[in-house]
């Protein structure tokens, strides 16, 4: 496995995602192009359609084409390897985090959807691997929320989830003002030009994600948003070349002072077209419940659901030992209206 010891150079990640449309030959394919076109690292995601989304999610067979086998996955990280390059998975469950340590991933990602997923956050945090922590569509309060979860000081990279993500709703100021508080802060960019991730490395982030592709017509995943070699090519400059920190500090002042589109106000919340309710985990019946019937780990899931016209419970909600007030048949989200204000104590 390549060290993850963080060198002076910022960390080039190739976004893969499902840009390779379940394809393994094109993953393969995406993972040698990045290579050649001077990435540091690639990513991909690990996830089990049937565990992450809830079936009547609109997108659900989109990402169950672009889903891959573990082995497949595994495999990917040791062709990474073999090509000097770091490998990253976003994961999205424990069998994720199973797959990232038999597979000797060099770090873990948490996706900006599951940034209140407390559960696998901790998770996470447990094994030995670097943490990276996407931030899109979240508020500041509940940033600082996730980051008192962990035992050390994750990777927190600035995010708009918005595909693609218009100059104007960047914010790149978020990034700057985290650099000069003095955290590990980086970028993920699902925007159209390379202006905010060039800005990026030149304000000083540690990582810089962009997603990759080699055909922009290629069905599925994100390849319409996506760089392709040529443009990565000039990131990977900036990346291997990064500037002295100096020029960092008059960069940042020239930027604040032209206000360029990307900018933004330094003040983290969800961007116009954000939606944090449709990417973020919501509570689900595992089995038949029965009214009365006080909650315990094993009754739910948390997965991504369909717009619910009531309030539904979240991951990061106390929930344990609350008392349903009516029946749920499997798979029912559960709404907040659905139980008990607050748990009832404990079974002896």
């Amino acid at each position: 496995m390549i060290s993850t010891s963080m060198s002076l150079r910022p960390l080039l990640v190739a976004e893969i995602g499902g840009n390779h449309g379940g394809d393994p030959q094109k993953a393969r394919l995406l993972c040698q192009a990045a290579r050649q076109a001077g990435a540091g690292a690639v990513k991909f995601q690990a996830y089990r359609t049937e565990l992450f989304l809830h079936p009547q999610t609109v997108y659900y067979a989109e990402l169950a084409q672009e889903e891959l086998p573990f082995p497949v996955l595994a495999d990917l990280v040791t062709l990474a390897h073999d090509l000097g390059l770091m490998a990253g998975l976003t994961i999205f469950g424990p069998e994720g985090l199973e797959l990232a340590l038999r597979a000797q991933a060099d770090y873990l990602k948490i996706s900006s959807g599951d940034l209140t997923y407390h559960q696998l956050i901790r998770q996470a945090d447990q094994l030995s691997l670097p943490l990276a922590i996407s931030t899109g569509a979240s508020s500041e309060t509940e940033i600082q929320a996730t980051l008192g979860l962990l035992a050390s000081p994750p990777l927190v990279l600035q995010c708009v989830s918005l595909y693609p993500a218009p100059l104007a709703t960047t914010n790149l100021a978020v990034l700057a003002r985290w650099l000069r508080a003095g955290l590990r802060a980086g970028f993920s960019d699902h925007g159209l030009t390379l202006e905010p991730a060039s800005a990026a490395l030149r304000l000083g982030a540690v990582m810089v994600e962009k997603h990759f592709t080699l055909q922009r017509q290629w069905p599925g995943g994100d390849n319409a948003i996506s760089a392709r070699p040529e443009d990565f090519q000039a990131l990977a400059e900036l990346a291997q070349n990064p500037p002295p920190p100096a020029e960092s500090s008059r960069f940042f002042t020239d930027l604040e002072n032209e206000q360029p589109a990307y900018w933004g106000q330094a003040h983290k919340i969800p961007q116009p077209g954000e939606n944090p309710t449709l990417i973020r985990r919501w509570a689900v019946a595992a089995r038949s419940l029965r009214r009365g019937h006080r909650l315990r780990p094993e009754d739910v899931l948390f997965q991504r659901t369909p717009p619910s016209p009531t309030p539904l419970l979240g991951p990061a909600e106390p929930w344990v030992e609350r008392e349903l007030l009516r029946d749920l048949a499997k798979g029912t989200p559960v709404a907040l209206a659905d139980l008990t204000s607050s748990p009832r104590p404990a079974y002896e």
